[in-house]
Parts: structure tokens; C-alpha cells; sequence
């Protein structure tokens, strides 16, 4: 028998395709659609339609540098570097040295944006040091932030005058339940890196199979309001030795659909989408890539480019352009307010 398409989904749909956001009601319409439907598979064209033309074709990738594994006392039950699983032990850290290297490598591949990634134990004026290092390496048209602690006011200007532009940051989901980090404090570090002048990179993750599509848009629409540079949905991924491992992951399918969702419902803006990390979801509408190396929260091994989930940007870039995107050639857009 034939399936008949959902005319509601078609609609909803249309009107995202105008580039004017959607609202709540219509987000959580798609987040509910079956994700191996019709229905799923037009979302998917028409977030990738819609990021074409927010983006004029353009992807990019960021170029990440993990700092630290240091265990980390906010216990996010996600994170391998978290004290309350048993994925790491003990205390590492990447010497400054090493660092530079990178930051010189990534240069020479061409990235667009350079972040320093660390876990809430790294020293603070470690990471001001690090910043106006790495800020001397990759000169001042670079855009660089930071993935840290939640930060004052005080903090954030200490980081834009060192050399940042701008920080990531989210709302993680069941923010407070699977983490000891509240809500309100991380909405307090979004309106500290704004009152400095610092851009905003967030993201709708880490979404498992347990979240629900109510708790999805909820978190989508957050997200939405924060106006940041760049963002979209991100799937959990599964580590062992973390307290939500046996939960599992949602597939490749899946977070494609909720990349495509999220471009529908922000409409234009952001132009960059994320998180492009099969090329799958590259062809759903994520324009946005990051090749990481040192730590990474996402792998138990010490070097995430030593046998662990961290991609190249070679790979990256193949990545994008099996998907039909082209590479921006340059410093990305937008950072520096």
C-alpha cells in the first residue's frame, strides 16, 4: 500500500524553507516524525536547501586542541573526563610547547577558527597564558575561543583581552539532572561573554535515545535565543566507562533529521550549522566541522589523534566535499563583535 505524505509535515516544512524560523509547535511537529519516513527524508532536503542558501555554499572547520584531561569535578555523566565515571584516571596535561605546534598545523591546513578545549580543574590563568600564546601563533584575523568553565564577568574580559573572541558553550540536555552544573549558571556565563563583547558557539547536545522530542524543541529554542555565531544538534556519543554508556546512541539517521530540524526552525541565522560529523548530516543542512586534537571528552585515550574519534582536517574536508559543500579559504566570519 501506498503511504500517503503527511500534508502537515509538508506544510511546516514550506514554511521553514522561507528562511524565517519556525515556531515552537511546528519544531516539535518535525521532531516527531518517524526518522526513517518520507516526511524524515524531505526534512533532510530541505535543511540542506536551506543552509545552502544561508551559507552561499560555504562550510568550515574549526580546529580544536584539547588541553587537559585533568578530572573534572562538574560530573557530567556524558563526559569521560568527569570524577564520577571510570573512563580516565589521574592528570594530564598538553605543554604549552605542543600546543603552538598545533596551532602552527592547523594554520597550515587552513582553518577557519582555532578553540582551546578544557576541563573545569584547568588552572585559570593557565588558560589566559595559553590564549595570548596561541593568539601570538595565529595572528589577529583568526578567530579563537575557548570550551571552559562556566565564567564571571571578570573572567571573560580577562580572556577577550588575552586574545579570545569568544567562547563555546551550552546548555547541556537534562542540564543539573546529568550534571552538577545548573541551568542558571550557565545562562549567567552566556550573558557574561556577551556584556564583554564575545561571541557565542553553542549547540542542542548531547541528545540520546532517552530525550524526547518535547525536550529537544525545548532545548532548540534556547538555543535559538542565545542569537550565537553558530549552533545546531549534536548526538550523544556512547562512552565507555560513563554512567549514560548503556543508554547507547542515536543513529546517524536520527541526527541528521535533528540537524535539518534545527536549520528549519532558527531559519538563515545562524549561517553556520553544526555538527557535521558524518557526511550524512553534511547533506542535511551542517556546514560546520571541527578536527580535534589533544584531549577529547568524547574518547578515553590521552591523544584523541592517537588512535581515538578525533578527525583530521583532511578528513573533514573530504568529508564536505563528498556532501557538496566548498571550504571557506580564511578566517571564518562573525567572531570578532
Amino acid at each position: 500500500m501506498t503511504q500517503v505524505f503527511d500534508e502537515e509535515i509538508y506544510d511546516i516544512v514550506e514554511r521553514g524553507l522561507l528562511g524565517k524560523g519556525l515556531t515552537e509547535a511546528e519544531t516539535l511537529k518535525l521532531y516527531q516524525v518517524q526518522e526513517t519516513s518520507k516526511e524524515a527524508a524531505y526534512i533532510r532536503w530541505a535543511g540542506q536547501e536551506l543552509s545552502l542558501r544561508a551559507a552561499d555554499g560555504k562550510a568550515e572547520i574549526h580546529a580544536q586542541i584539547g588541553l587537559n584531561s585533568t578530572i573534572c569535578p562538574k560530573n557530567c555523566k556524558f563526559c569521560s573526563f568527569a570524577s564520577c565515571n571510570s573512563s580516565r584516571k589521574g592528570k594530564f596535561e598538553l605543554a604549552k610547547e605542543d600546543v603552538l605546534e598545533y596551532a602552527k598545523i592547523y594554520m597550515e591546513d587552513g582553518a577557519n577558527l582555532m578553540l582551546l578545549l578544557t576541563t573545569a580543574s584547568y588552572s585559570f590563568e593557565k588558560l589566559v597564558d595559553m590564549v595570548g600564546s596561541v593568539r601570538e601563533v595565529i595572528g589577529d584575523d583568526m578567530p579563537l575561543l575557548v570550551n571552559t568553565d562556566d565564567m564571571t564577568l571578570e573572567r571573560t574580559t580577562a580572556l577577550k583581552a588575552a586574545g579570545a573572541n569568544g567562547a563555546y558553550h551550552a546548555v547541556r540536555m537534562r542540564e543539573g539532572v546529568d550534571t552538577e552544573i545548573p541551568v542558571e549558571m550557565r545562562m549567567e556565563t552566556f550573558a557574561n561573554l556577551a556584556a564583554a563583547g564575545m561571541s557565542l558557539s553553542t549547540c542542542v547536545e548531547p541528545v540520546g535515545p532517552e530525550h524526547t522530542p518535547e525536550e529537544i524543541t525545548e532545548a532548540t529554542f534556547r538555543c535559538i535565543g542565545t542569537h550565537p555565531v553558530s549552533a545546531g544538534v549534536g548526538k550523544r556519543v556512547a562512552v565507555p566507562g560513563t554512567q549514560l554508556y548503556d543508554l547507547g546512541m542515536r543513529t546517524d539517521v536520527s541526527n541528521a533529521n535533528m540537524v535539518a530540524i534545527y536549520r528549519l526552525a532558527s531559519g538563515i541565522e545562524p549561517r553556520l550549522n553544526c555538527s557535521a560529523n558524518t557526511v550524512m548530516t553534511a547533506a542535511s543542512g551542517a556546514n560546520l566541522a571541527w578536527a580535534e586534537v589533544g584531549t577529547n571528552p568524547r574518547d578515553t585515550v590521552e591523544r584523541t589523534e592517537h588512535g581515538g574519534r578525533g578527525a583530521s582536517f583532511a578528513q573533514q574536508r573530504k568529508m564536505f566535499l563528498a556532501s557538496g559543500w566548498e571550504i571557506v579559504d580564511g578566517p571564518s566570519k562573525g567572531w570578532m563583535l
